[in-house]
């Protein structure tokens, strides 16, 4: 299981400065500043990540040596020098290292051009004949399995290396490859993972147009290649209207208007490859790199890393660094400037403290079955701005029921109520009970959601947040709220698409820890306390 994802919606109102302006921020501290401040924690967190042989962990059992090569390559390019203690007992773990999957290989040919010499093209050979070797259709996949966009972004771009070494990669490859990627294409004009999935989604659509732009580039010298390029010129233009459509630096956004949290951090990498292999500076009349720079900036934690894991910290290095077009270049510029104790800047609140009231007493109704192309957590048979509910009556044929979720954990409402399904929604309603400390004085609060896939949330009747999303994982969202004294009507949309429709709500103060000390949540509305 991949690690759970914390997803605060309050960062989605952050400035949308450019990256690369000199113009202060809120916190007074200019762009630029920023963007290599982010740079340089990063690497240091990558150097307290490594291991005494020189290793970085993970996924050795499926890509041995792959995530080591992928980092030292993150680190070359991030500007780390090569003759750093970091990058050398990197290159010691994987001396003689035999590479056998497709990542791993093509990881290695990447790390293997960005350090450039004789050593590293004789280095490469192996992994580029690996390469070669190991296509299907044109396009690559797991040893052990499926084809997949994904692993063929990666050999493509592997195979742009092996180029810039001066290997040989021969012509007829680079033209099956295109013609192997509509393999990929989907009726909509996007890209899918793998072939015949169901939907496509931008971080792989992004994926498919940077290995387009790859074989475009390539395609300079390569007659064949070229005029291969311009039969399936449509093509390509589909896909980047798909893209323009649906693009958002922190929606990873899927055909219908969901979206996904799963390997948001490869998404943007893709994006920074795509674009700058195109010089392109605006997808959809959006500055991406601005707009990514700064959702990056806010999502980094206060040890230097993004996302889950050591591959997340590199694919935000890449992106922040414009890694696919910008020359190498030594950190002593950006070492000089970084201030390592962020001093005044407290970490975003990116999950509830232990001392959080989870809520538990709720009105629920459900689940209602979606019939044909209707999205019913956008279009419910019910105004969830208007809910009464009471025993034995019913909302949209469907009773409500008082329900007690779990003290512990999120609920599966499935599971709780005997009722299966897919592609449905539910409703639940509480009360959020605010006694009167001083007049008029709003206590500040977060509302804390537990959910895996899309959500709308109501306080008296207003929006707070509505959002479709898919991820493989129950994720907190995180909502700010102002109470006033009196009783407030909490509600809760749950869409539920794949079966098991997790749920679960906590409240907390603003910065994560105890709710205030008054506050309460019940499912009946008290009569004693004003609204």
């Amino acid at each position: 299981m991949l690690p759970v994802l914390l997803i605060v919606l309050l960062q989605a109102a952050a400035p949308k400065e450019a990256a690369g302006s000199e113009k202060p921020t809120a916190q007074g501290i200019p762009p630029a500043l920023r963007v290599n401040r982010a740079i340089a924690l990063g690497i240091d967190h990558l150097r307290r990540a490594q291991q005494h042989d020189g290793s970085f962990l993970g996924y050795e059992g499926e890509h041995p040596g792959g995530l080591t090569a992928f980092v030292a390559y993150t680190l070359v390019k991030s500007g780390v020098r090569k003759d750093d203690r970091m990058l050398t007992r990197a290159l010691g773990a994987l001396a003689g290292r035999e590479f056998k999957s497709v990542y791993s290989a093509s990881a290695h040919l990447l790390l293997c051009e960005a350090m450039g010499g004789p050593a590293r093209v004789i280095e490469a050979e192996s992994s580029l004949e690996f390469l070669l070797a190991n296509r299907e259709d044109g396009v690559w996949g797991y040893p052990w399995g499926h084809l997949c966009d994904s692993n063929t972004q990666f050999a493509l771009l592997a195979l742009r290396a092996a180029r810039c070494l001066g290997l040989e990669v021969p012509e007829e490859v680079l033209i099956e490859a295109r013609a192997g990627l509509e393999l990929f294409h989907d009726a909509s004009g996007g890209f899918t993972y793998t072939p015949g999935d169901r939907v496509a989604y931008a971080g792989i659509t992004a994926a498919a147009l940077a290995s387009l732009a790859v074989l475009q580039e390539a395609a300079g010298d390569l007659a064949r290649l070229r005029a291969a390029l311009k039969r399936d010129d449509d093509s390509r233009e589909e896909a980047e209207e798909w893209l323009e459509a649906r693009f958002d630096p922190q929606r990873n956004q899927y055909t219908e208007g969901a979206w996904t949290s799963i390997w948001h951090f490869a998404y943007l990498w893709a994006i920074e490859r795509w674009c700058g292999l195109t010089q392109r500076e605006r997808i959809g009349g959006r500055d991406w790199y601005s707009e990514g720079a700064t959702w990056l900036l806010e999502m980094q934690t206060r040890d230097g890393s993004f996302g889950g894991g050591l591959a997340d910290t590199c694919f935000a290095l890449l992106f922040l660094r414009r890694a696919t077009v910008t020359p190498n270049a030594e950190l002593a510029e950006i070492y000089a400037e970084i201030d390592r104790s962020r001093a005044g800047h407290p970490p975003a609140v990116r999950s509830p403290g232990d001392e959080a009231l989870r809520i538990t007493d709720w009105w629920l109704a459900g689940p209602w079955e979606k019939a044909g192309d209707q999205v019913l957590l956008l279009e419910p048979p019910f105004d969830p701005a208007d809910l009464r509910p009471r025993a034995k009556e019913k909302v949209a044929r469907k009773e409500w029921e008082r329900v007690a979720l779990l003290l512990a954990r999120w609920t599966d409402l499935e599971k709780l109520t005997g009722r299966t399904g897919k592609r449905q929604l539910w409703v639940l309603t509480t009360w959020l009970c605010m006694p009167e400390v001083s007049e008029g004085t709003p206590s500040a609060a977060l509302l804390w959601l537990e959910v895996d896939e899309g959500w709308d949330v109501l306080l008296d009747g207003q929006r707070l947040s509505r959002e479709r999303r898919r991820t493989p994982t129950v994720n907190y969202v995180s909502l700010p709220v102002g109470l006033l004294p009196g009783q407030h009507q909490l509600t809760v949309l749950v869409e539920d698409l794949r079966g098991m429709a997790f749920f679960g709500a906590l409240l907390t103060d603003s910065i994560g820890g105890p709710p205030p000390v008054q506050l309460s949540a019940r499912a009946e509305r008290d009569g004693s306390t004003r609204r």
